[in-house]
């Protein structure tokens, strides 16, 4: 399934991330390990957007964390579907049977 993961980065968390380019660098690694589709970098807004296909989403929750815990706030998670996969979805939630 596809998901769109946002996070914005307040800019004293920005400053302390800026400071230990280390952290910033083994975060990164959590979301390419996942091999995302894109990941944006949005310098006027301090913020990240990172889209990823993931056939398991345990591996997601832990890269997820490490932004929550690395940015001080938790990303906005959106699950995204084409037409093809929506059917899928609504039956997996139960919303069809």
């Amino acid at each position: 399934m596809k998901y769109i993961i946002q996070s914005e980065i307040d800019e004293v968390t920005g400053v302390e991330m800026e400071g230990q380019p280390e952290n910033i660098q083994e975060w990164v690694g959590k979301w390419q390990a996942l091999n995302p589709i894109g990941i944006y970098f949005s310098i006027t807004r301090r913020a990240v957007t990172i889209i990823v296909d993931v056939p398991n989403e345990d591996a997601m929750w832990e890269a997820l964390h490490s932004t929550w815990v690395l940015t001080k706030s938790y990303p906005t998670v959106w699950p995204v579907v084409d037409a093809e996969e929506f059917p899928k979805q609504l039956q997996r939630a139960g919303a069809v049977s």
